[in-house]
């Protein structure tokens, strides 16, 4: 009978598991030094996305896995958090280079939103947005604002999606579907600055200036 060859592990998945470290507790004291180890991976992985993008998909994903199995297993001061964050944007940089369809991508950022155990991409879209391609962010948004045009309880949209379109919108430079956004929840200061800003940005100082008073 011929012996079967041992399954060979992608190498960067044997240091992921190595730098995640199962089994042992990492208090607040070694949380910067232990999420310094991590990022070091990431980077690596973010930079095989350019020659090897589906394998780069793929082990983000074994890393996102084990970092919600560590969750448990650590004092989180904030800075494993961001990492897994950061680690989301890398997948969503992978995925649009090996070609995925966006509006698969943007189904899954926002499964992981509304279905996060520990809370890590409650608020993904600040980061997201930023790293997603012009298809990438268009089919977000579409997604976004289909949970946003179904209304609670109250008859109202939804504040929570009401928030990711005016993150999206702003990445944008959208002024009037932020206003939009904004007309249909509730307009708060941040939203009168962050429109000001958009304003700003275009070059529309008058414009800006006049929702700097407003808020």
């Amino acid at each position: 009978m011929k012996k079967r060859e041992p399954v060979q592990r992608d190498p960067l998945e044997v240091a992921i598991e190595t730098a995640l470290r199962p089994g042992q507790f990492i208090d607040w004291r070694m949380e910067s030094t232990f999420t310094s180890e991590l990022h070091g991976i990431a980077a690596q992985i973010d930079a095989l996305a350019s020659t090897d993008p589906d394998r780069a998909v793929r082990i983000h994903e074994s890393f996102l896995a084990g970092c919600y199995e560590k969750a448990d297993e650590l004092d989180d001061d904030g800075y494993f958090e961001l990492f897994v964050e950061a680690l989301y944007c890398g997948w969503v940089k992978a995925r649009q280079a090996a070609g995925a369809d966006p509006d698969k991508t943007a189904k899954l950022l926002l499964d992981r939103m509304e279905n996060d155990p520990y809370g890590y991409a409650d608020q993904l879209e600040r980061e997201a947005v930023k790293v997603l391609n012009k298809a990438g962010l268009a089919a977000f948004e579409c997604a976004v604002r289909s949970l946003f045009l179904a209304k609670d309880s109250t008859g109202q949209p939804p504040r929570r999606w009401g928030e990711v379109l005016r993150a999206i919108y702003a990445q944008q430079q959208d002024v009037p579907a932020y206003v939009a956004v904004c007309e249909q929840t509730e307009f708060s200061a941040q939203d009168s600055l962050m429109i000001a800003l958009l304003h700003k940005a275009q070059g529309s100082l008058a414009e800006a200036l006049a929702w700097v008073e407003r808020g």
